[in-house]
């Protein structure tokens, strides 16, 4: 039983498989004539996954630790929804693939894919103090923290290991345009009118205090059109901005891309896997009207930070990529210092319809 290069996101799985150089038709996704690795023959991936099983136990196990039941998973489950380890496998495929790959070499694993497991770690609170981005508090622990105890000086967070995964989600931009779009119904727009807001008008976002001012950009000309959710007849002047220089960002969108075995301890990996999965869909969620300001302060903090290694350790970040959740089309980029890039040109837009997805909650 053969899979390939590509049933993998990982990309330490998929390079083990291309050194071993063998082509052939893979079994799990039916791809063909691309490089493919025998689980019953070649060795190398039992390694792997034996290691990341090894940190867990199963339930029966765990009872005599007072487990909560709240903290244990499904392997199987757990590697289908929210570890980047295969590509669009469900639950069945992997715990097949699992079975056919430890069953030689790590037969004591089988169990593990057909009952619940947990991880001790999640007991263990001198563990997670130093190593849980915060400190074994949930997402929304920090929330409720920074909004009404403490907001700038906050004890939950694990600075140590929320840096170490800033550097795993640091990324370059070059030789690329991005686009700003902005509502006037009764005034022209020219270039130097498409840039970051004054200071003095700079309202509070997802990464900004009010009073700051950073420059919001879009990928693509429908992310920025569909982030100011213009009504119909509006009219809308899109500036272009090409990128003329290296940026280094923080790209939150890696976050679903962390590979688990690049990790040298795996129970870091997934101990903080929850809290970054909600940091990333915070810093996305658009702004709203009608949300408090207190609302934006846990993702204002974050960036914050980022914007305080370029003063503390000279960490030369400017700015930060994060998804669009109101485009499917493209991502945005957040700006530190606007004059980094310019607007080139405008072009001048009215909105003749609308489209609303939707879905009924019973």
């Amino acid at each position: 039983m053969k899979c390939c290069e590509k049933c993998f996101l990982s990309e330490e799985i998929k390079s083990i498989i291309r050194s071993l150089k063998n082509i052939g038709d893979c079994y799990f996704c039916n791809s063909r004539n691309v490089f493919v690795y025998d689980l019953m023959e070649d060795s190398g991936l039992e390694d792997l996954f034996n290691d990341i099983l090894s940190i867990f136990k199963l339930a029966t196990e765990l009872a005599a630790y007072d487990y909560s039941q709240y903290k244990l998973i499904s392997i199987k489950d757990e590697f289908e929804k929210n570890w980047s380890i295969f590509n669009n496998f469900d639950s069945g495929k992997i715990h097949q693939f699992l079975n056919v790959l430890l069953l030689k070499k790590y037969p004591d694993k089988l169990p593990f894919l057909s009952n619940q497991v947990g991880i001790l770690e999640w007991m263990n609170e001198q563990y997670l103090n130093e190593n849980s981005v915060l400190r074994g508090k949930s997402w929304s622990e920090f929330v409720e923290y920074i909004k009404h105890e403490n907001r700038f000086h906050s004890k939950h967070i694990n600075y140590g290991v929320l840096k170490d995964y800033l550097k795993r989600l640091t990324s370059i931009l070059e030789d690329d345009t991005f686009f700003r779009a902005r509502i006037s119904n009764n005034e022209e727009l020219l270039p130097e009118k498409m840039g970051a807001p004054p200071k003095h008008l700079a309202t509070a976002g997802r990464a900004n205090s009010e009073g700051i001012s950073h420059l919001y950009l879009a990928s693509d000309t429908s992310t920025a059109i569909s982030e100011i959710r213009p009504s119909k007849s509006d009219t809308i002047y899109v500036g272009k901005f090409p990128i003329r220089r290296q940026l280094k960002v923080v790209d939150f969108r890696m976050l679903r891309k962390l590979d688990v075995f690049v990790f040298q301890d795996p129970v870091i990996y997934a101990i903080n896997l929850e809290t970054f999965y909600q940091m990333n869909k915070a810093i996305s969620k658009p702004v709203r009207s009608g949300d408090s300001k207190l609302d934006y302060l846990p993702t204002q903090f974050i960036v914050d930070f980022i914007k305080s290694l370029n003063e503390t350790e000279e960490a030369g970040y400017d700015g930060i990529v994060f998804e669009s959740t109101l485009s499917t089309s493209g991502f945005n980029l957040m700006v530190f210092d606007s004059n980094i890039v310019t607007c080139s040109r405008v072009e001048k837009r009215i909105v003749e319809s609308l489209n609303y997805n939707h879905i009924i909650y019973e």
